[in-house]
């Protein structure tokens, strides 16, 4: 019984130790803005791409977020299509670290490509600089990838297409030693790290019951 006991204790220690070791929740803000408010066809060309803004919302952790909601308008007939041809816009996010309150901006330049009419959407979409972009804002790590994209449907369909980013939360990347240099590294490769308190706690629970085992063979001896 009094094993049982010691065993149940020692479970419930390390239990509570393990789960609380990584507990650390990473919240924080962003909108985007886009640029032009609408993307115009070619020249001589009736209609466009109309784009949205994201007003200012909140997430935690990683999470996909939708940078804008894409619609068409055209009066282009079917024989004489309003076209694209590497049609810029850019949308930039405003990305806020809640634990740091520190604040940086990111620029994704894209274009769009295709042809459209009054009852016919067919648009693609790619991207003229880089599509992924890491910023680190405090001891938080954010690394967004433009890697959505839903093309618009033609005027009068009731849903919008959108561009859509994935955005990945690290809180100490690297163990905090990132960005340090090379040589750091090198000199500490012969240390020992420090145990986890999970580690710690099951070194106490097998000394606790060599400590039992002792007892109760010198008990039986006696």
């Amino acid at each position: 019984m009094r094993r049982s006991a010691v065993f149940a204790t020692a479970l419930t220690l390390v239990m509570v130790t393990g789960t609380s070791v990584r507990a650390d929740f990473i919240p924080w803000t962003y909108s985007w803005s886009r640029s032009p408010i609408a993307v115009p066809a070619d020249a001589g060309g009736t209609g466009g791409i109309s784009m949205t803004n994201e007003p200012v919302n909140h997430a935690v952790n990683s999470s996909d977020i939708v940078g804008t909601e894409l619609r068409t308008f055209s009066a282009a007939t079917l024989t004489s299509p309003d076209t694209f041809t590497n049609a810029a816009f850019s949308l930039t996010l405003t990305l806020t670290d809640d634990n740091s309150h520190q604040t940086s901006s990111l620029t994704f330049n894209g274009a769009f490509n295709g042809s459209l009419t009054a009852s016919s959407s067919n648009i693609t979409m790619s991207w003229t600089g880089p599509s992924t972009q890491t910023v680190q804002l405090g001891n938080d790590q954010f690394t967004v990838n433009m890697n959505g994209f839903t093309p618009p449907g033609p005027p009068n369909a009731t849903n919008g297409g959108a561009i859509s980013a994935h955005v990945d939360a690290q809180a100490n990347p690297g163990g905090g030693g990132g960005g340090g240099g090379g040589g750091g590294g090198g000199g500490g490769g012969g240390g020992n790290p420090a145990p986890e308190p999970s580690t710690l706690a099951l070194s106490g629970l097998g000394l606790s019951f060599l400590g039992l085992a002792s007892w109760r063979k010198r008990r039986a001896q006696r």
